[in-house]
């Protein structure tokens, strides 16, 4: 298994108007953090305001891997009038994406459209998909969805079904554990039953989204049931630092395999 953190969520700070997320020198101080903690990459939100050929070249330097980043069009999944503009998005990102090293472009269902049925938005959803599964299978990229806490997956069946309708190597599911705990629980049962669409784990403390050893989950149990149901991908470290970043991040990766 591959370790990597969140640079955005582990950097972000609060300023008077809400979150302040990191430019490319936070990027860069992520990449640094995670090496000191014997992590060996890390992952990223948007491509855009951030200089890549610097992002490339310190990720070489350093020797940690961007493992993955959020798509442009990422949160109009969903939406039927927004598909024109979702694969326009996403094929100008992968370019961007590649440029850093990236192979994983993260998708989530945010802004989909409320005045249809569930099924409509599944239906849009997976026409959106088989859109881009071309393109991603072409530049060797992975698409991966990410089911969030109140977004519009409301079971782990659910989100599972879409990526098997979908039906390409290079559609999986990105499984956020902390966002899946919230949505129905049952988490190694669930990754044992569909550890085939699964291309990225997160994880963090629930319910809190702390450190992983605070919170009602057992991430030993958790990463051990991973170990050995030989899921070697990677696993990124998601969780809030605003204060003792440090001690949380050395907590956390005491756990790990």
């Amino acid at each position: 298994m591959k370790y990597s953190l969140c640079a955005d969520i582990m950097f972000v700070a609060v300023g008077e108007k809400g979150p302040i997320w990191p430019g490319t020198d936070g990027i860069v101080d992520a990449m640094k953090f995670a090496k000191e903690n014997g992590l060996t990459g890390i992952e990223m939100f948007g491509l855009e305001g951030r200089d890549l050929d610097v992002l490339a070249k310190e990720s070489k330097d350093l020797g940690i891997e961007i493992r993955a980043c959020v798509s442009g069009g990422a949160m109009l999944l969903g939406d039927p009038a927004k598909t024109d503009e979702l694969v326009a998005a996403f094929t100008d990102s992968v370019p961007k994406a590649k440029k850093i090293g990236c192979k994983k472009l993260i998708f989530n269902a945010d802004q989909y459209a409320k005045d249809i049925s569930r099924e409509e938005v599944l239906g849009t959803m997976k026409k959106q998909l088989e859109l881009i599964a071309p393109i991603a299978e072409k530049e060797d990229v992975i698409v991966i969805v990410e089911p969030l806490t109140g977004g519009f997956f409301q079971t782990a069946e659910e989100a599972f079904g879409l990526i098997k309708a979908v039906d390409s190597k290079n559609v999986k599911l990105l499984y956020d554990i902390f966002h899946f705990q919230n949505i129905d629980g049952k988490i190694t049962e669930t990754i044992k039953n569909n550890l085939d669409l699964i291309g990225d784990i997160h994880g963090a403390g629930a319910p809190m989204r702390a450190e992983l050893t605070v919170g009602e989950l057992d991430y030993k149990f958790i990463l051990n049931t991973l170990v050995e149901l030989g899921y070697e991908d990677n696993f990124c470290l998601e969780f809030f630092t605003f204060q003792d970043r440090e001690a949380k991040v050395a907590a956390s990766c005491k756990i790990l395999p």
